[in-house]
């Protein structure tokens, strides 16, 4: 067995996971429950306004993470569908910001995006704890 081989327990393994699909539930409620709060309640729209800086903070933090995690399930399972539906979702994501601020495209982007990213982040955990299969002949079972 080489020392280079990312052999760590399969809890620590699915830590990046866990926090993206975490991540990706907040920026949903975020997206949903906050519009219609102010909707209902009006006198929140004034305690809380929209702020610019919310939806490129969350890609800021989802896109490192999710680079991450997806690629070490990618190398650890040799199924590259996670990291293509994580592009994905992440390509909707940056759609999202750069769409006009509290229009219903960034809100659907946005919302779509962090769907797709978290089926990423969830296939790909299922991949880390279903299918093992190693890297190169050194690990491989006699």
């Amino acid at each position: 067995m080489s020392a280079r081989h990312d052999r760590a327990a399969p809890r620590d393994r699915h830590t990046l996971d866990r926090l993206a699909i975490w991540l990706s539930g907040l920026c949903l409620v975020h997206c949903l429950v906050f519009p219609i709060a102010i909707a209902i309640l009006p006198v929140l729209a004034g305690i809380l306004p929209r702020q610019w800086w919310v939806h490129p903070v969350i890609l800021a933090a989802a896109l490192p993470l999710a680079v991450v995690a997806l690629v070490r399930g990618w190398r650890r399972s040799g199924d590259v569908r996670p990291l293509l539906i994580g592009a994905t979702g992440l390509a909707f994501l940056i759609a999202g910001v750069v769409a006009a601020e509290g229009s219903t495209a960034e809100v659907v982007l946005t919302v779509t995006g962090g769907l797709v990213l978290s089926s990423a982040h969830v296939l790909n955990w299922r991949l880390g704890t279903t299918r093992r299969t190693p890297r190169c002949e050194c690990c491989a079972p006699a």
